[in-house]
């Protein structure tokens, strides 16, 4: 890992305020929409309404934040910086954990203001170490994300993707079940929530707030993704660089 090369790059991405305040904001406004409508008594799936879409509606943040990794890669490929890359003794390994950490930082803004949100507006009420618990869950939840930010990021061209990552955003959110619970859907779109990465991670951070505790399958599930969009995000950044 390079601190040095880590620090500037969170000091690039600050610089980039829309992209953070899209990132909070939209979730925020997410959350009072569709908790507007519930009543504190509402449960869905054993846990309160406002509880399961707070936790949803966290996710899809940290999910669109860590996604937006593959906007910053696309635009360092762009600008030729991996040419760059190639004269320092930065590793392709220590590159890839850069931009997986960013994505991790860029994650808690948005998770942070949306359980403040539930706490304060949606009058969200959990002990202390469920708080700590679904806050460490949901947050490791990113890191399939960061693996997806890489790829896309490699694949994409600069002046795509951004609508490369809003659309898959939105599809992975949708039928991953973070706005509408998979048991409401019909049975050919719960088959495909469990194709995406969403469905796990909305999963085993909800499984926190419930009385049988962590979904350690979930937990193992996001973990496979994270590896293989890590791998294949690797592999894709040595296949640039070599062309560059």
């Amino acid at each position: 890992m390079n601190f040095d090369y880590l620090l500037f790059d969170i000091r690039r991405t600050l610089r980039n305020r829309r992209v953070l305040i899209f990132a909070v904001l939209m979730p925020v406004v997410l959350f009072l929409i569709f908790g507007a409508t519930l009543q504190g008594g509402d449960t869905e799936a054993g846990i309160s309404a406002i509880a399961y879409v707070m936790v949803s509606m966290a996710m899809f943040g940290s999910m669109n934040a860590a996604l937006s990794s593959g906007g910053v890669i696309a635009a360092e490929r762009d600008g030729g910086w991996n040419r760059t890359l190639r004269l320092t003794p930065l590793k392709p390994q220590a590159y890839v954990a850069t931009k997986v950490i960013l994505s991790l930082l860029l994650a808690i803004p948005p998770l942070l203001v949306v359980f403040v949100a539930g706490m304060v507006i949606g009058h969200v009420h959990l002990s202390a170490g469920q708080w700590l618990s679904v806050g460490l869950v949901s947050w490791l939840g990113a890191l399939p994300f960061a693996g997806l930010g890489l790829v896309i990021g490699y694949v994409a061209k600069p002046d795509s993707v951004q609508p490369i990552t809003g659309l898959t955003t939105m599809l992975i959110a949708a039928f991953g079940g973070l706005w509408l619970p998979v048991e409401q859907m019909p049975a050919v779109m719960r088959d495909i929530a469990r194709l995406t990465p969403a469905y796990w991670t909305g999963l085993s951070s909800r499984s926190a707030l419930s009385e049988s505790g962590l979904d350690v399958k979930a937990l193992l599930v996001v973990l496979g993704w994270t590896l293989v969009l890590g791998f294949i995000g690797l592999r894709r950044f040595r296949a640039d660089t070599a062309r560059a």
